[in-house]
């Protein structure tokens, strides 16, 4: 192998090339970073309940059991949430952030991805069958009356 002259950093030798290709091709298998994900730890609420409706459908997208308590404490953070919202457009972009990814038939993907799920998803519903996930019913009540 010959050196190679690049114009932004000069004469590359055979031995550095060699050295950077394994680091060129890992950064040609990472994937963008995305938006961070709602959290169940957020201040705000809006954001909080995203998270809950995320995970609720994670959960039921995975067949992963999910107590009524902690169903039925996520659909009415949800709706106070959806109060909040202004309009249908607002509504539905809303409930369309909270959906899935679509696997179409890549069971491997959707298996990885549940995977990926698990423990997030129990861990809201621990917190949501809780005292504190009462707690938290409680605040979005209170939200939702003051904005009645």
């Amino acid at each position: 192998m010959r050196p190679v002259y690049l114009r932004c950093c000069g004469t590359i030798s055979p031995g550095m090339r060699l050295g950077l290709l394994p680091l060129l091709l890992l950064l040609g298998c990472t994937a963008p970073p995305d938006a961070a994900a709602p959290s169940l730890a957020s201040p705000d609420p809006a954001m909080r309940s995203l998270a809950i409706g995320r995970l609720v459908r994670a959960g039921q997208a995975c067949n992963l059991m999910l107590s009524v308590t902690t169903l039925d404490r996520a659909a009415r953070i949800e709706a106070a949430a959806l109060e909040q919202r202004g309009g249908a457009a607002a509504r539905d972009e809303f409930l369309r952030s909270m959906a899935p990814p679509d696997f179409g038939s890549g069971r491997q993907e959707h298996d990885r991805w549940c995977a990926g799920q698990r423990a997030e998803v129990e861990r809201m519903n621990g917190l949501l069958s809780s005292p504190a996930g009462a707690a938290l019913l409680q605040q979005a009540d209170v939200a939702r009356a003051v904005r009645r």
